[in-house]
């Protein structure tokens, strides 16, 4: 529960994609980079909880050895949104929904499963296994 005086997450819409960092690095950098970039963070943030696979000239999805890896035993398909000139965000779309876009059913208790951007990594200036 948040405290008195601490930062309250933005809530994610129902047809939204929630942004969720996959390990603490990850996280850290993110503040570095809304720190020092916070328009381009947000405006990069809205656009990742809208349309993650969107392919645009700051929007693509990586080639060749960097293309696919995997997070927690899942393949996934890497993708890369460049936030400012140096700055990127590689990430995974986990879409738990069916071919015709329909959500999955629950399983048991608990949360129904969410599409999800997987934050892999954040690069404040430009990642060198891409030049």
């Amino acid at each position: 529960m948040p405290e008195r005086g601490s930062r309250l997450p933005r809530p994610v819409r129902r047809d939204e994609w929630a942004i969720e960092a996959i390990n603490s690095r990850v996280a850290r950098d993110w503040d570095k980079l809304a720190a020092a970039e916070p328009n381009a963070l947000a405006s990069a943030y809205d656009h990742l909880s809208s349309e993650p696979t969107a392919v645009s000239s700051r929007q693509t999805q990586l080639k060749g050895s960097l293309a696919k890896s995997t997070y927690e035993g899942q393949p996934f398909d890497r993708w890369q949104y460049e936030v400012t000139a140096g700055g990127r965000i590689w990430y995974f779309v986990d879409d738990p929904t069916d071919a015709k876009g329909k959500a999955p059913t629950r399983k048991g208790k608990g949360p129904r499963p969410r599409r999800r951007v997987l934050i892999e990594a954040v690069h404040i200036g430009h990642p060198k296994k891409t030049e």
